[in-house]
């Protein structure tokens, strides 16, 4: 099996719940010169990590395995760079420090994404549950899910946000650091030195130079539709029972995050 180019470089792996900042911050994470990005956000990864868990530590599957770990490990390593960064394009002189892209991972696809990527770093962004699911019932294809869904689909963030509790490799990172100025640039430090990287203000400046991907609703006035601020205003325009859903199965979470419920 031939050699990847960048078999051995380490990622930068960008996580977290879709309508989070997720775009922005693999964006502006790709601005740093020693961070070789696709700048894509695909799930692929997620998926080859799934099927890498349950290959490896299902004990049906272990007793089926004809390859050892290492090469086992080792195929879906060179699976997901090809997937993701093709050998074709990539080039002799080509020295990132490290890799980066952003795929919404599980506590099982992390974990096994420790043993196919030493020294992987990951990069969660978090952000306030009203703001995820208000910007996710109006996003043109998440729309089309259930209120339940969306709440069900936010509330997993406490999963990831544990698993990476006193982790050196895992970084939280908050949506409402991307909004001020001092509090974003301080937030980009924080990751690219725990990633071993030198900090740079090219991401900072990226995120504060450039839009992100709005969501409208139609009863907001012009200024609230354009200010990220007021997002989690959008609750007052929730249903009686649309609020009784979100209290009950993203209470937990809401408190674990340090977020308050509107009243």
């Amino acid at each position: 099996m031939a050699t990847h180019p960048q078999e051995n470089t380490p990622w930068l792996l960008v996580t977290g719940q879709g309508r989070s900042g997720t775009t922005v911050l693999t964006k502006a994470l790709a601005e740093h010169p020693a961070v070789l990005s696709n700048r894509v956000e695909s799930n692929v990864m997620k998926d080859v990590l799934v099927a890498g868990f349950a290959s490896s530590t299902m004990p049906s599957r272990v007793r089926q395995m004809v390859v050892s770990r290492e090469q086992h490990d080792l195929i879906f390593r060179r699976m997901l760079l090809d997937l993701l960064f093709p050998a074709s394009e990539q080039s002799s002189d080509m020295k990132p420090r490290v890799l980066s892209t952003f795929s919404a991972m599980n506590p099982e696809a992390a974990e096994f994404a420790t043993s196919v990527f030493p020294g992987i770093h990951f990069v969660n962004i978090v952000r306030h549950g009203v703001e995820v699911v208000a910007s996710r019932m109006v996003h043109r294809s998440l729309g089309k899910h259930s209120f339940e869904e969306h709440c069900l689909a936010w509330k997993t963030a406490q999963e990831m946000a544990e698993w990476g509790e006193n982790r050196h490799d895992f970084t939280l990172f908050r949506h409402e650091d991307l909004l001020e100025e001092a509090a974003c640039r301080m937030a980009f430090t924080t990751v690219f030195q725990s990633a071993g990287l030198d900090p740079v203000e090219a991401s900072a400046d990226y995120v504060l130079q450039h839009q992100f991907n709005k969501t409208v609703y139609e009863q907001e006035n012009a200024s609230r539709q354009t200010d990220l601020r007021s997002r989690r205003q959008r609750w007052e325009l929730w249903t009686t029972s649309q609020k009784e859903i979100f209290r009950k199965m993203c209470g937990p979470a809401m408190e674990y995050f340090g977020y308050p419920i509107p009243e």
